[in-house]
């Protein structure tokens, strides 16, 4: 009997282990991956929205609840009706710590201030709750197919973090599909797999705007012969053969900047990438100083060089400057060409053979020696 329960409690172990990965390709595969400052709110939703589902299923079904228990060792002193009133309790509050958990996934400025305005966000954590655990649940089954489908193809992912805001969604797909192209990589746009859009559906007829900056309404992945690009609002998934991935995500990193598409993620690096665009969208159009670019620039690397940044977006925000930089210098060098006042021809032919001109000297120079040699041999 010992040896049973040490084998279903060594199966219930692998079988947790198990359940927990695919919950993890559940999540990516939702929301793919977002900020790591909200990565933890995140987290923390998804498993409230299960543990609220597991107390709605233990109090709808007794029998459910008493499998469960099962699992665990509730202490001997613990009426189990106290473990049913608890389950209520949860069931009513964990909505609602999922609606002010939700509140820290939205920039400080875009937060209610009213106190109203608070507690109807809270309130939408009810609705939110129910259809992100449907989602989950969905996904949870869908997910290992999709899994299954990439390692059979010995595909790999590679993520570019990206922040698109839902009005700009097809604008910036667009954007990765011409960058793509740049880089020699041809795809087409197709509406991503219904594995995918299916619980994206659920999770927004629930949540509703609750989950716009995480879900897309029309979840779109570029195809091509060797790769697939799903974009998620924060995230841009590579799908393909190793270095077929690498490479269009160097596509990407080198051709994404100054598009609609943040590429870093704190409010306060997405404002150094504005001004950075804003430059950038001057040099391109011709309006504008080549010199004042310059001086917004050298102000703008003093304003880099204080904020306190993860150093992936410092390396995103550097690697933008010097893009720009090089483009403005190079405007800069062509106007100070053009003021350069216009010399007489003679003088121009001697400027332009210079160096001619000084190897011919050396040549008269090492021709004088060896015929004054030559002469004092003869004397």
């Amino acid at each position: 009997m010992a040896i049973i329960q040490a084998l279903l409690a060594a199966l219930f172990r692998s079988a947790g282990k198990l359940l927990n990965t695919v919950f993890g390709w559940a999540t990516s595969m939702l929301f793919g991956r977002v900020p790591e400052d909200r990565e933890i709110y995140l987290s923390v939703i998804a498993f409230g929205s299960v543990a609220w589902m597991i107390a709605v299923l233990g109090i709808a079904f007794p029998a459910f609840a008493t499998w469960l228990l099962s699992f665990v060792k509730v202490p001997e002193w613990i009426d189990k009706k106290w473990i049913r009133i608890a389950m209520l309790i949860a069931a009513a509050v964990i909505p609602g710590i999922v609606g002010a958990i939700s509140l820290r996934m939205v920039d400080a400025a875009d937060r209610p201030k009213t106190l109203g305005g608070k507690a109807r966000a809270i309130a939408k954590g009810y609705p939110y709750t129910v259809g992100l655990a449907l989602t989950l649940i969905l996904m949870t089954a869908l997910a290992p197919i999709l899994k299954i489908r990439n390692i059979a193809r010995r595909w790999t992912d590679q993520h570019v973090p990206v922040v698109i805001k839902p009005e700009h969604y097809r604008e910036v797909v667009n954007d990765v599909q011409s960058a793509l192209r740049t880089g020699g990589l041809k795809t087409t746009s197709q509406r991503a797999s219904w594995m995918l859009r299916m619980p994206t559906k659920v999770l927004t007829l629930f949540a509703g705007g609750a989950v716009s900056s995480l879900v897309a309404d029309e979840l779109t992945v570029l195809k091509g012969e060797e790769i697939e690009v799903l974009l998620h609002p924060s995230d841009v998934v590579i799908s393909g053969r190793e270095l077929a991935a690498a490479h269009a995500r160097a596509v990407l990193g080198e051709n994404l900047s100054f598009t609609k598409a943040y590429l870093t993620w704190h409010k306060e690096a997405n404002e150094i990438e504005d001004r950075l665009r804003a430059i950038w969208d001057a040099y391109r159009a011709g309006t504008g100083e080549p010199r004042q670019w310059l001086s917004t620039l050298e102000s703008l690397e003093r304003d880099l060089r204080q904020q306190k940044l993860p150093y992936e977006e410092w390396e995103v925000l550097f690697r933008e400057k010097l893009v720009v930089e090089r483009a403005v210098l190079r405007e800069v060098a062509k106007v100070d060409a053009s003021d350069q006042p216009a010399r007489p021809p003679l003088i121009a032919a001697i400027v332009a053979n210079a160096g001619v001109i000084a190897e011919t000297l050396e040549s008269l120079k090492d021709a004088a020696r060896e015929a004054r040699k030559a002469f004092r041999r003869a004397a």
